[in-house]
């Protein structure tokens, strides 16, 4: 019976939307692993609307290689021949794992969401509750900087209640879009409806890594009027966030 109240995003909804967390930017973790595929998604992005999207690579343990200056080179190579294929605005950002190598990223400096330099993109372990990511999120706020933590509806071990003890110490959540349609399970899909009407979330971003995933995806969302202006909440923080 939910589902009779709900529906399916209308083709204009993204228009002029800005997506701030996605891995585009191709050859460098497990996203996209081409040129010609990444343009691929940006035009079909573009024939949607959106606007803006933030690249925003895997900067972990297991992409050792990859460092602000080497995914800097890279970014502005690839975004000189996405240019000439679309009018989408890129901008770089980047996922940082809460892991053995975030320290060093965090001396390198971060590549944060916004141009203000102080809104950074991070993830934990999926499976289980690390102490160690969260004294990382402490470190960096005491310098100043704001977390951003990515898609925490996939986080297996989170409850309600750490998800409210989280926004208590003043973390920011980005919804991953396609949480809304199963894309990573039911058990995800049901906290992601969820902190959505309770507005939980700040931002909202694909995490698009292929096309084949946002094309299946993106079709079967559907939303009550309540998670719908909500998520318009979402797309208009976005835009504040990079612009």
């Amino acid at each position: 019976m939910i589902g009779l109240f709900r529906t399916k995003l209308s083709h204009d909804f993204f228009h002029g939307a800005c997506d701030v967390h996605c891995h585009l930017l191709p050859g460098v973790d497990d996203g996209f692993k081409t040129v010609e595929a990444s343009v691929e998604a940006l035009r079909l992005l573009e024939d949607h609307g959106i606007e803006r999207m933030v690249l925003t690579p895997h900067f972990m343990k297991e992409y050792a290689e990859n460092d602000r200056e080497s995914i800097l080179a890279k970014f502005e190579a690839f975004k000189a021949e996405a240019e000439k294929a679309c009018k989408i605005e890129l901008r770089l950002a980047a996922e940082y794992m809460l892991d053995v190598g975030f320290r060093k990223h965090f001396k390198q400096g971060f590549l944060t969401l916004d141009k203000g330099g102080r809104n950074v993109l991070c993830e934990t372990s999926y499976m289980m509750y690390e102490h160690d990511a969260f004294e990382m999120l402490y470190e960096i706020m005491l310098e100043g900087y704001q977390p951003v933590i990515a898609h925490p509806e996939r986080y297996v071990y989170a409850s309600q209640k750490d998800y409210q003890n989280w926004k208590d110490k003043d973390y920011l959540f980005q919804l991953n879009l396609l949480s809304l349609a199963g894309a990573y399970g039911g058990e995800a899909v049901a906290k992601a409806h969820y902190m959505l009407e309770k507005g939980m979330y700040d931002f909202v971003g694909s995490d698009m890594h292929n096309l084949d995933n946002y094309k299946r995806f993106m079709p079967r969302i559907k939303l009550g009027r309540k998670a719908l202006d909500q998520l318009g909440i979402l797309l208009e923080n976005n835009r504040k966030l990079v612009s």
